[in-house]
Order: C-alpha cells, then structure tokens, then sequence
C-alpha cells in the first residue's frame, strides 16, 4: 500500500470527523504523521479542493467542496439493495440458503429483497411482503437499536409455535442478547421447522433501518458459525451504505 496515498485518505477522513477545523499539529498527533508529510498533503489536497483553509488566523483546515461532489455522485448513483446484491447473493451462495433483506416501516419487516440460490431447500417469503418484528430474526436485529424509542405496549402477541415469545420482559431480554451477541435468532419461532439468523445493517447515526437474514432447516444450521458470516456481510454493507441509508 502507497504510505503517501494512505495518509491523504487518512487525513480526510480525520477532516470529516473534525468539521470544526484542525490544525497540522493536530495530525501529527492523533495520526503519527510527521510534520513535512503532513504538510506536503494537506496543501496538495488542498489544491486540488478536497480540503480548504477555515480560519487563516487559527491556521485551521476543513473538508472542501470537491468532497462533496464525489460524494454526491456515489449518493446519486447508488442505493442500499444495489449495494447489497452482490454481498447477498454471495453470502447465499456459501451457505446455500435463502437470504432476506428486511426494512423497518411502520413498526414491522418489510422485505425489500430476496435470493434463493438453486441448492436452497427452503422458500418463504416475498418481496413486499410484511412480518411481525417480535418473532423475526430481522424484526429483532432491528429492534434491539431501538429499545429506548419503542412503544413495546402496541406489540400484538401472536403464538405461531411453542416457541414464539410472548412477553415483553421475555422480548427484552432476548433483545439485550441479540446487542450482545450482535445478531438476532428466529429459533422456531414462527415454523417449527425454520430457524433464521439475522444481523443489523447501521447507517451513518448508528440506526438500524435495515437488517440481513438467512433462513433454513433449523437442524440444518450451525449457528455460531452462520451468524459470522452474516455479521460479517452486514459489516460491509454497512460501511458501503451508511451513508446512503434512509
């Protein structure tokens, strides 16, 4: 990897953090980066109107307007499930299951994408189609980042199977180990036969609007193992999209 192009990444990157301004000496500190290189960057990037001058007399720095248009130009030509198909379809493809992506509206799932590769067992589910957040793997990676703005007392309780939760302290405890654990579990809790695995996609403020499943056999899943891989596809999709989500 070129140290120089690494740096000016670095460098704006710590410019978006810091929209206030910084100083040189700043980037020196907090980034270990010395003080002719750290100047040599700031002032070709400066040149080249990715960074600009905020205060002459502080000498302080901020992001400058070609950041936004690159930016602007990602947002305009981008959207979350373009982002997420390829990790999907690929994610379904390894583990030859079904994969979801879920979104939170109006206190439900809504399906807004679905991919069963040819070696998937099972089918469920359509695009478009809602679900009940307290008994889906994707309804409760969501809900876990939204305990503290959630009216639990609205929640219907409905039981599909000797499994389903039917309280809200069962439901809070459950949602505390999804946030602990980082993904959710539908273990038979909706069909005796089904288990799904679900891990939260987070946008630029940390919310969850989004969430990745994949559904299977329930004899047919190693969790621990699964869920990584989930963990791991949403991981990216959020760093990819987090700034698109809406």
């Amino acid at each position: 990897m070129n140290k120089m192009i690494k740096r000016s990444v670095d460098i704006l990157e710590y410019a978006a953090g810091h929209l206030d301004g910084f100083r040189i000496s700043d980037v020196m500190h907090d980034l270990s980066i010395p003080k002719s290189s750290a100047f040599d960057i700031i002032y070709t990037l400066i040149n080249c109107e990715m960074l600009e001058i905020k205060n002459e007399r502080l000498k302080t720095f901020a992001l400058g307007p070609k950041t936004y248009d690159i930016g602007y130009q990602y947002i305009k030509d981008n959207n979350i499930i373009d982002i997420a198909t390829p990790i999907l379809k690929k994610l379904g493809d390894t583990l030859s299951k079904t994969v979801f992506m879920g979104k939170y509206d109006n206190d439900e799932v809504l399906y807004v994408f679905k991919y069963q590769p040819s070696t998937a067992i099972l089918n469920h589910c359509s695009v478009n189609t809602r679900a009940d957040l307290f008994c889906t793997a994707l309804g409760k990676a969501m809900l876990a980042y939204r305990m503290e703005e959630f009216d639990f007392g609205k929640i219907n309780f409905k039981k599909f199977t000797e499994k389903t939760i039917l309280t809200i302290e069962d439901l809070k405890q459950n949602l505390e180990d999804v946030k602990k654990n980082g993904f959710a579990v539908d273990n038979r809790e909706i069909k005796d036969y089904m288990l799904c695995i679900s891990a939260p996609i987070f946008d630029v403020n940390g919310k969850t609007n989004y969430a990745i499943s994949v559904s299977s056999l329930y004899e047919d899943v190693d969790i621990e193992n699964t869920a990584k891989k989930v963990v791991e596809a949403a991981n990216t999709i959020t760093r990819k999209s987090k700034y698109l989500i809406k």
